[in-house]
């Protein structure tokens, strides 16, 4: 494979579609919304895209067959909107790679006549917290105006954006197409479905679509159970080494 290529499954009739972009990346806050909306409209896959750009590994799938890295096309119709989903196993490794992908997805999504990119992603932190996350917008002023009356906080003079979720609003941008960025405040280092539901909370709510969250409140309540559990591993260690320095000091008094 010597380019990005674009393996056309079917072509669905859409009108108006917006494109909601959910790749990997921090928290994988964007893949778990994304591939949420995919389950909930039970979106159907209408292309993929393949890269050499792409990190050089196959998937395993379940039954032990092999099949190469990919990004999908879904599409779907939800409360009479029509709607495109990103998703896909990885994002390119190198800043060349992303713009031939980043291109490859908006000569894709320009066929359908796409006007607004909603991408979403994390907004890392470095820090645990029980309260709702916060979601953070970038991206074309009136959306941002619309996105602000859902609760979305603006980011203003803030670092770039790595990556599809930005690139796709900038390149977009040269297509004439609309677009904002929705980041979830995440820690960083682990899987949030809590930031993903924050973050396709304020989504569909400006689009005027209805959403089962069920299946991702579950996930974050399995989350918050596992890191409860390790925060007591970590003190009754802590206690353990801190004990033993005191036990240590005595004998040494």
């Amino acid at each position: 494979m010597e380019k990005t290529i674009v393996n056309t499954l079917s072509k669905p009739k859409l009108k108006a579609p917006v494109l909601i972009e959910g790749l990997p990346g921090m928290g994988y806050v964007g893949k778990l919304a994304a591939e949420h909306l995919i389950e909930e409209f039970h979106a159907k896959k209408f292309a993929e895209l393949c890269s050499p750009y792409f990190p050089h590994h196959v998937v395993v799938e379940a039954n032990g067959t092999l099949r190469p890295l990919r990004n999908e096309f879904y599409w779907a119709r939800a409360d009479g909107k029509d709607v495109i989903i990103l998703v896909g196993d990885v994002q390119p490794m190198a800043s060349e790679g992303h713009y031939e992908v980043v291109k490859s997805i908006l000569d894709v999504v320009e066929k359908f006549k796409v006007k607004q990119l909603f991408t979403l992603g994390g907004y890392a932190t470095g820090k645990y917290s029980r309260a709702k996350p916060r979601v953070v917008g970038v991206g074309d002023s009136a959306l941002l105006k619309k996105f602000r009356t859902h609760g979305v906080e603006v980011e203003e003079g803030g670092g770039p954006i790595i990556g599809a979720a930005g690139l796709l609003l900038g390149l977009g941008k040269l297509r004439g197409m609309r677009g904002i960025c929705l980041l979830g405040e995440t820690h960083g280092m682990m899987v949030d479905p809590s930031a993903a539901q924050a973050v396709l909370e304020v989504l569909v709510g400006v689009l005027g679509i209805k959403v089962n969250m069920s299946a991702l409140e579950h996930r974050a309540r399995e989350t918050e159970r596992t890191l409860d559990r390790i925060r007591k591993e970590m003190d009754l260690r802590t206690n353990k080494e801190q004990r033993r320095e005191e036990e240590e000091a005595w004998y040494i008094g």
